[in-house]
């Protein structure tokens, strides 16, 4: 099953999905009316509808229908370098296969398309966070670990 690009009637499936990743990150997503599910349909309405720089496909049904798999792809915007003359990279981000459809390549699949959409508008420096399940799917798709290490900074307690 290929990927299609995301609609905004896939937004419920896209939210339940971000609930399992949340769930196998060891988080909890609390219930089907936590406040940040009315956010994540806000953020990802906006990002279907209106942002070119943002791609989200999934595995699946017919938009509405059950999801087995989605990621996204972003740009984002950097000072420009000898190598990376424009500045901008690839972001992965929100990858997660459904647990009843681990290891049908599915999420593979959303890689390769993302990286694709990547390459296909000349960014060909592409970056993301790996969770210990997705780490394989990602070197087998050719990822390395970075340069620079990752660091975090939170100024304030989370609500």
């Amino acid at each position: 099953m290929q990927p299609r690009p995301a609609l905004p009637a896939d937004i419920p499936e896209l939210i339940r999905l971000r609930a399992v990743a949340l769930a196998s990150l060891g988080v909890d997503p609390g219930a089907g009316d936590a406040p940040w599910r009315d956010v994540a349909d806000g953020w990802f309405r906006e990002r279907l509808t209106g942002r070119p720089d943002v791609h989200c496909l999934v595995v699946g049904g017919a938009p509405g229908q059950p999801l087995l798999a989605t990621g996204m792809a972003w740009v984002t915007y950097h000072l420009p370098s000898p190598r990376w003359t424009d500045g901008r990279r690839g972001y992965l981000d929100a990858i997660v296969t459904d647990e009843a459809a681990r290891g049908r390549g599915h999420g593979r699949r959303i890689v390769d398309g993302l990286v694709a959409w990547l390459n296909g508008i000349g960014i060909h420096y592409v970056q993301l966070h790996a969770s210990a399940d997705g780490e394989p799917v990602y070197r087998a798709a050719g990822f390395t670990t970075g340069l620079y290490p990752g660091m975090d900074l939170f100024t304030e307690a989370a609500p």
